[in-house]
């Protein structure tokens, strides 16, 4: 079983998560399309636009790195460790999906594609033996 915020998925279900997966990032891929002509400045020349992602990115991570570094403190000193509060947490994460998703758009990438293609060459590295190794590979061999 496959435990999500939307229940439990059979073992079976990869291939059904692969798509969801697909469709998913389809849609986060067109909403940033359409928040970047609304609300995003700086888009011409491309490797303008790419570098001003990256900036905002490095900003985003630097958020992270700021809740993250008093816990590390916390986890070397073997005091408890507390939870990273979701209102803090959550903008962060958002945040970073819409980078990833501006920056396949600027690219010309498939987000999904390229999302499970990772989960493919990880699980070769780390789990060869993992059903992530053929994960979504039906979807990107069928027929559009």
């Amino acid at each position: 079983m496959i435990s999500t915020s939307h229940g439990e998925l059979g073992v079976d279900d990869l291939e059904e998560l692969a798509a969801a997966i697909q469709n998913g990032l389809e849609a986060v891929q067109g909403a940033q399309a359409e928040y970047d002509v609304a609300m995003w400045d700086i888009d011409d020349p491309k490797f303008a636009n790419l570098r001003h992602i990256h900036v905002h990115l490095s900003i985003t991570v630097g958020k992270l790195a700021r809740l993250i570094e008093p816990r590390d403190h916390d986890a070397f000193h073997e005091r408890p460790i507390p939870d990273l509060p979701s209102e803090d947490i959550a903008p962060i994460v958002a945040d970073l999906l819409m980078h990833a998703a501006q920056i396949a758009n600027v690219l010309g990438h498939n987000l999904g594609e390229d999302f499970l293609a990772r989960y493919r060459q990880n699980a070769g590295r780390f789990a060869p033996d993992s059903r992530l190794r053929g994960m979504g590979s039906q979807q990107e061999s069928a027929p559009s």
